[in-house]
């Protein structure tokens, strides 16, 4: 059962500033664990784990990526939608604020070390929209692994992680008192 709105919480809905810091600390927090994961994986000779811990990287990333473009979202459009889809979110903020991201998004792509990788040895497209298109839904791809995907004949890979730093950058430009709150600012 679904609670209504007139029932008593311990947890209503945060609003404002409150809710805007809250939902970038939460992104924050994803990103920092999505990094661990991706640390870790990289050390480990255990194949099976690195799968694994592959999984969590692009799972919390992906939230991450989430968690930013609806912080973003409630600040430049005061909505935080309940969809999971980043495409779908990204397409949601104004034409303007999707030009600054796609803009900086792909100035950085040739240089992203990752992004380079997938490049040459994939002949993966990593300006912005493309990536985008492939991965909106790897949050849920990746929670339901198990279950398969339907219709997928292409890998599957987190190629989000650069974008979601540039949403997370634009965040900033516009709430740059942020900046000075220690707690925000992911170790990378």
């Amino acid at each position: 059962k679904k609670p209504s709105a007139t029932e008593p919480t311990n947890f209503p809905p945060l609003e404002g500033a409150r809710r805007q810091l809250f939902i970038f600390r939460s992104a924050d927090a994803c990103y920092e664990v999505s990094k661990l994961a991706a640390n870790r994986a990289a050390t480990t000779d255990n194949e099976p784990q690195k799968f694994n811990l592959g999984i969590v990287y692009g799972i919390n990333g992906a939230l991450a990526v989430e968690f930013y473009l609806k912080c973003l979202l409630e600040i430049e459009c005061n909505q935080v939608p309940q969809d999971h889809d980043l495409q779908a979110l990204y397409f949601q903020l104004p034409r303007e604020s999707r030009a600054k991201l796609r803009k900086r998004h792909d100035k950085l792509a040739p240089h992203d070390s990752m992004l380079a990788n997938m490049r040459k040895t994939c002949g993966v497209k990593t300006d912005l929209e493309p990536l985008l298109e492939d991965g909106k839904d790897v949050f849920i791809q990746y929670r339901y692994l198990f279950e398969g995907i339907p219709g997928r004949t292409k890998g599957l890979g987190f190629l989000l992680e650069l974008f979601g730093q540039v949403v997370r950058n634009r965040i900033l430009d516009l709430r740059p008192e942020w900046l000075s709150d220690e707690s925000t600012s992911p170790t990378h």
